[in-house]
């Protein structure tokens, strides 16, 4: 279990980058080196990681071992060159040993990835994905790189990370019954700014995060993503030390949520908030619930309950994608995808799809959605 020492003010992000030191320090603004516990990537990042490996003829990966490569983005694959991508990951995964390759149809990283145990408190997680803070509602510190530190770290095990300041996150407050972890992240990116979060570690705190399933406040840290913060932890769960350590001796940001409506991001930044109802009335054509932000069991719960005994607008399409194999067959034995389907949603397999833009569901110009995905531009 990782302690607070007086050395990083009470911060668990810092706590966690100094058991983790290889090289430097974890002093704010340095360039340090770490070792990760885990290394992901998937098939829009991988790609050019492997790129450069292949072409420098490297014989091995010292973190083979560490490393999970996902297929999830453009699969099934939509066209020849996402799927010669998939086979080239395949093949790399194959000769140089990599730990877990995560096929087609099993799931979006960020969803499969923190199942059945593979995350947990005071880990350090790299992930080639801005997303990868997801993980930080475990107690992990989660960071996203880009595909050149990815094939880095493959190869030497380490990175280099300028470390960030602790930014506290304290939510004050108990939103509307019917808001969710996708509006409290949607008050928090629009409170901070999509740059606010900049070279920060959230650490995150309230008595909402203790009120949120795992699902929701997997949420809240996904999307702290559109703050730029470089990771996003919540701690609560941990009571050897509590949400913030006594020692505390960075800035806190108090996050207003008390009586919080519902929350709608409208185009085109995810920062641009407002209250549903204010909002009401605005047509729309698709209907979007899936990512790797909303498509967990609570949101495919949330969905059938609203949709039980009613039919989808014959002018709307709704177009649901589980976040996993595991959630499919799980909101598939609850009863879930029956109740969407018979209301009129389609169901398909789980992939990221529409959410980047990528396939399945591209809106033609002068059309309008309504998305559970992370992002509106």
């Amino acid at each position: 279990m990782v302690k607070y020492s007086e050395l990083t003010g009470g911060s668990l992000g810092l706590e966690i980058l100094s058991d983790h030191l290889v090289e430097g320090s974890v002093d704010v603004g340095d360039f340090s080196i770490f070792s990760p516990d885990l290394i992901m990537g998937h098939d829009v990042t991988s790609p050019p990681a492997i790129g450069l490996i292949n072409e420098h003829g490297l014989p091995y990966l010292r973190a083979s071992d560490k490393t999970r490569l996902y297929l999830d983005h453009f699969t099934p694959p939509k066209d020849r060159e996402s799927a010669e991508a998939c086979r080239n990951i395949k093949e790399f995964s194959n000769r140089y040993g990599v730990g877990e390759l995560i096929n087609w149809g099993e799931g979006i990283c960020h969803v499969h990835l923190f199942e059945n145990g593979r995350v947990g408190p005071g880990q350090l997680v790299i992930g080639a994905d801005s997303h990868t803070t997801t993980g930080g509602a475990l107690g992990a510190l989660c960071i996203g790189i880009g595909s050149t530190d990815l094939a880095a770290a493959m190869v030497s095990g380490e990175f280099w990370l300028e470390v960030p300041k602790p930014l506290g996150i304290e939510f004050k407050g108990i939103p509307d019954v019917w808001c969710e972890g996708k509006d409290v992240a949607l008050r928090l990116v629009s409170w901070l700014g999509c740059g606010g979060g900049r070279n920060r570690v959230l650490e995150m705190d309230g008595q909402i995060l203790k009120w949120l399933s795992v699902d929701g406040r997997l949420t809240v840290s996904n999307m702290a993503a559109e703050t730029s913060a470089v990771g996003a932890i919540q701690t609560m769960d941990m009571n050897e030390f509590g949400p913030l350590s006594p020692d505390w001796e960075w800035e806190v940001e108090e996050v207003d949520i008390d009586e919080m409506s519902p929350q709608i991001a409208v185009p085109g930044s995810p920062n641009n908030v407002d209250n549903v109802e204010n909002i009401e009335g605005r047509i729309v054509d698709q209907v979007f619930v899936g990512s790797c932000t909303n498509g967990r069991l609570d949101d495919l719960r949330t969905v059938s309950k609203v949709l039980e005994g009613k039919k989808v607008h014959p002018d709307v399409r709704l177009l649901v994608i589980p976040g996993s194999r595991n959630v499919y067959s799980a909101a598939e034995k609850a009863g879930y995808l029956k109740t969407i389907i018979d209301a009129g949603g389609v169901v398909m397999m789980p992939t990221c799809g529409p959410c980047a833009g990528g396939f399945l569901g591209i809106l033609p110009d002068g059309e309008v959605a309504l998305s559970t995905s992370n992002r509106n531009f």
